[in-house]
């Protein structure tokens, strides 16, 4: 893949400037609903909207789709596709009951394929979101399918100091990283949730 020059500026007066209410209906069941709407200064769900809208290529990988918050605020890049992958299904067992996947550009995997398709996303990808179990082992896993496949896009990954495990896998990336969470001042007032962005190569 050929590297790009990503320039995002992260500026809280933007952020919270991002209105999430077009896909408030799909959040509504999500036992975290209460958190979606919150500021940049609380969560990352208007984070991930303002990134998703500033990458270049046409594909999203989010990878550990849970209740499809994430995808959710993804998907406000509407020129994009998002392709939502997790290991089992966290959604309602009513299929009537609105959820992301029924948004029209969001595409939900399941199951233990997606780490056998996933080199085939990444070619039209530069946006990579990682929030799955945080027990290190899977989010090292995955990081060495990214590296394998020369990705050159930024990686955003969920709660790097909520454990040891975690923040040993932080702790072991050696591409140029930024600590965006509420314990790196001045970027902190952009989210609670611990978040790192990840350019991996520099042109």
């Amino acid at each position: 893949m050929a590297s790009e020059i990503i320039d995002i500026v992260l500026d809280p007066t933007d952020l919270n400037a991002i209105d999430l209410s077009s896909v408030n209906s799909v959040c509504r069941w999500s036992s975290n609903f209460r958190f979606f709407d919150l500021s940049a200064g609380e969560e990352h769900y208007r984070l991930l909207a303002h990134v998703a809208r500033s990458v270049r290529r046409p594909t999203i990988i989010d990878i550990g789709h849970f209740q499809g918050l994430s995808a959710a605020a993804l998907s406000l890049a509407t020129e994009k596709t998002v392709r939502s992958f997790d290991l089992i299904s966290s959604l309602p067992s009513d299929p009537s009951v609105p959820t992301a996947i029924h948004i029209p550009n969001v595409r939900l995997e399941i199951g233990p394929n997606y780490m056998r398709d996933l080199p085939d996303h990444l070619r039209t990808s530069d946006l990579v979101i990682l929030d799955i179990d945080h027990l290190g082992k899977s989010e090292r896993d995955i990081f060495k399918v990214l590296e394998e496949a020369k990705f050159d896009g930024l990686l955003i990954v969920d709660d790097i100091h909520l454990n040891e495990h975690m923040q040993s896998f932080w702790d072991d990336i050696k591409q140029t990283k930024y600590d965006i969470s509420s314990s790196a001042p001045p970027r902190g007032s952009l989210s609670q949730s611990s978040t790192l962005v990840t350019p991996w190569a520099t042109p």
